[in-house]
Formats: C-alpha cells, sequence, structure tokens
C-alpha cells in the first residue's frame, strides 16, 4: 500500500507531493481538491502549497478548472527540479503582445509594443516581474526620470505610462503572475501649446519641395491637410459621395461621424491619396505606412529648413487649419469645436491661448479676409451632430498650389 504523509494541507503519495484543499459548497458538502506540486522535495512542496493556497477562491468558485492548473501554476512545468519558475519581464511582456495583438488596432498595438520597449530596456529583460514595483516607474531612479532626462516631454511620458498600465493590470487582473496590483501616477499636466505652421513656414516647405527635386505629390498631400485640417489617417477611412466627404463614428478616433464639402482641386488630391494608399495595400496596417511616409519627407523638408522651437508634425497642419478658423470665425469656440470634430471645449480653448494678434501675425493673409468678412463664423454650414466646412469659407493662402 501506498506510503502516505500529511503536513497540514500537504500530502505525500508515492514520493510526489500535492496540496489539499477542502471546503463546503453551497449546499453544505464538503468538497476536495488535490493539486500536484509536481516536487518530491518537501522544501519545495511548502513554497509551492502557499501558491496554491493564493489562489484557492479561484478553484473554489470554478475560475480556474483542473485541466486549467498546467497554464496557470508556473511551476507544473519544471518537472519537480526547481524551486518556483519566476516569470522573467520578457516572457510576460511577450505573452502581453501576442494578447494584444487580436485586440487592439495596430496603431494602438505599435504605442504597446515602443512603451513596453522602454520599460524593458531600463528595468532589464531578465528581471522578475514579481520583483517590480512602482519605484521603478516614479521611483527617484525610476523610468520617468530616465525618459526625462533623455529629453521626452511630458505628453510623450504620459502616452508610454498609460501603455505600461495596461500591461500591469494584465499581470494582476488577467493572468495574477503578481499578487498587487503596481500603482503609479502620470506626470502633472502643464498648459500644453499646441505646435502648428504658421503661413510663412508653410509656402516655405511647398517652395523648398519644388526646387530640390521632392516628389510634388508631396505637396499635394500637405496642402490637403492644411486645407482640410484633417487627422492623418482620415483621408484614408472615409468614402468620398459626390462633393462630400463622409467619415462614419465608428472610423473616428473620438466617434463623432464627419461630413465636409470639398472642391474639385482638394477631391482630386484626396483620391490620388487615396490611389497611393491602394498601391500599399500588401503591406500591413496600409493607412499607417502611407502616413509614415508623408511624416518622414515632411520631417526631412521641417530639418532642411531649419524651424526651431517647436515640434512640428503632419499632426500640425491640424493645428494651423484650427487656428485659422478660430481666428475668422472671431473666438467661436462651439462652432470650431463642431467642425474640427473635438468631444470637448477645453481641446479647442487650447487655440485661444494664442493671441489674436500673433494668429494675425503668423497668417497675414487672414486679416483682409476678416475685414472683408466680418460674419464669415455665420457663413459655415453644419449639421448638428456633424462636420460639415465648406471649403469656399476657408481663404487659401498666398503659396496655394496648383495641380
Amino acid at each position: 500500500m501506498a506510503k502516505r504523509k500529511k503536513r497540514n494541507n500537504i500530502v505525500q503519495h508515492r514520493d510526489w507531493f500535492y496540496c489539499r484543499l477542502r471546503w463546503y459548497n453551497e449546499y453544505g458538502r464538503q468538497v476536495e481538491c488535490k493539486v500536484n506540486l509536481y516536487t518530491k522535495k518537501e522544501s519545495h512542496a511548502i513554497e509551492r502549497a502557499k501558491r496554491v493556497q493564493k489562489d484557492i477562491e479561484y478553484i473554489k468558485n470554478g475560475t480556474i478548472q483542473r485541466f486549467q492548473f498546467d497554464d496557470w501554476f508556473e511551476f507544473r512545468n519544471d518537472e519537480g527540479t526547481s524551486t518556483l519558475v519566476k516569470k522573467s519581464l520578457q516572457d510576460t511582456i511577450d505573452e502581453y503582445l501576442e494578447y494584444r495583438s487580436f485586440m487592439v488596432k495596430p496603431k494602438t498595438f505599435k504605442r504597446d509594443k515602443s512603451a513596453l520597449n522602454q520599460l524593458r530596456r531600463f528595468v532589464g529583460s531578465n528581471k522578475a516581474v514579481k520583483e517590480l514595483s512602482y519605484r521603478d516607474i516614479e521611483g527617484k531612479n525610476g523610468l520617468i526620470q530616465h525618459l526625462r532626462n533623455k529629453g521626452c516631454s511630458g505628453v510623450g511620458i504620459n502616452t508610454s505610462l498609460r501603455h505600461i498600465k495596461v500591461y500591469f493590470n494584465w499581470l494582476f487582473e488577467k493572468e495574477k503572475i503578481i499578487s498587487e496590483p503596481i500603482k503609479f501616477k502620470l506626470i502633472p499636466k502643464g498648459v500644453q501649446l499646441y505646435h502648428y505652421f504658421n503661413e510663412s513656414e508653410i509656402n516655405q516647405i511647398y517652395h523648398y519641395i519644388d526646387e530640390n527635386g521632392i516628389d510634388s505629390f508631396f505637396k499635394r498631400c500637405f496642402h490637403f491637410y492644411n486645407q482640410t485640417g484633417m487627422r492623418p489617417t482620415e483621408p484614408f477611412i472615409g468614402e468620398l459621395v459626390g462633393d462630400w466627404y463622409l467619415i462614419t463614428a465608428e472610423e473616428r478616433k473620438n466617434k463623432i461621424p464627419m461630413q465636409m464639402q470639398l472642391n474639385e482641386e482638394l477631391k482630386g488630391i484626396l483620391l490620388e491619396m487615396q490611389s497611393f494608399r491602394d498601391s500599399k495595400l500588401h503591406c500591413k496596417d496600409a493607412n499607417e505606412r502611407v502616413c509614415d511616409i508623408f511624416s518622414r519627407t515632411l520631417s526631412k523638408v521641417v530639418r532642411a529648413l531649419g524651424f526651431t522651437g517647436k515640434k512640428l508634425t503632419l499632426y500640425s497642419f491640424r493645428h494651423s487649419y484650427a487656428i485659422r478658423r478660430i481666428t475668422i470665425t472671431n473666438g467661436n469656440v462651439f462652432d470650431v469645436m463642431k467642425e474640427m470634430g473635438h468631444t470637448n471645449t477645453q481641446t479647442t480653448m487650447g487655440y485661444l491661448r494664442f493671441p489674436e494678434q500673433r494668429r494675425l501675425d503668423d497668417f497675414p493673409s487672414l486679416k483682409d479676409y476678416i475685414l472683408k468678412h466680418q460674419d464669415i463664423g455665420k457663413n459655415t454650414t453644419r449639421a448638428t451632430n456633424l462636420r460639415a466646412t465648406v471649403y469656399s469659407n476657408i481663404p487659401k493662402l498666398t503659396g496655394s498650389i496648383r495641380l
């Protein structure tokens, strides 16, 4: 007959140790469950039994089924030859990214990967996940300070921290790899000023492209963004119906549908941009791929022109558009908020942080236009919940291009 040894909740059968769990169900009947600890060493068994006890409630309520023990308890795969297996940061990041790749959009996944690479490079790939703490993030020599020392902006750091928070929550709530949540605070928000191209800079970009052998297609694309205020991917997620470009709520970042009336010039550029995107459909996430190409080309031009003192990106054309609209509507925040597709007035109010005189100095062509159209804010057609901009109501810059 097999020899059995009993030590509290640990029993031994044929040299192998088990953790025996007993409880009473809702009908008052005693239930017993034995978890094979996969070791013949008592010292290992004691440590592993403690690990099982931490999740006893999940076993009782059925969250963890018997057939899931191998996946749930990490020690079940070490054949009883070692102490508890400690999952490394790299192991869990790989598992998490595999999980996220099916759950989020490619752009979000890309940011997940970037943020976790920052964390991995800072604390080390082989660090045990259970040894992570908030000090690794917000301590005196933590990740936040490390990123600040590298010159990362507060907005950029907070973006990374949000993605790291989701990863930590996954470790605690989904996988139960850590026993306590890792909590930390984001960097307090200061007053953020939008970085936009002024009229002179836009015309310099157009001129540089003309004079330096860069494909004029990029000039037309930048002109389209500047004259419509669209987000970088928006030219590729909607449908052109007659003179109107429509984007459904499901496709937009803020879940607010958009409709914008385009003239013949802008319709032609839009179709050209979409044709260029279609040529990249063999790439993973063609929309993002095309925007990356536009962004790299713009960055090359901006560097060559020596624009300094602000971070100028493809999104800066949208800010330029909003600056012009907030100026010619005489600061009509609610109308511009609807037109831009903002979800609250705070975002739109950010453009009013720039004094009117500065806005007029940055866009000299607006001065005469405003004098001639004192009631310009009343001449823009809009639907209640849809963005609808009549292109003819937006003054062209002196450097407007021709097809």
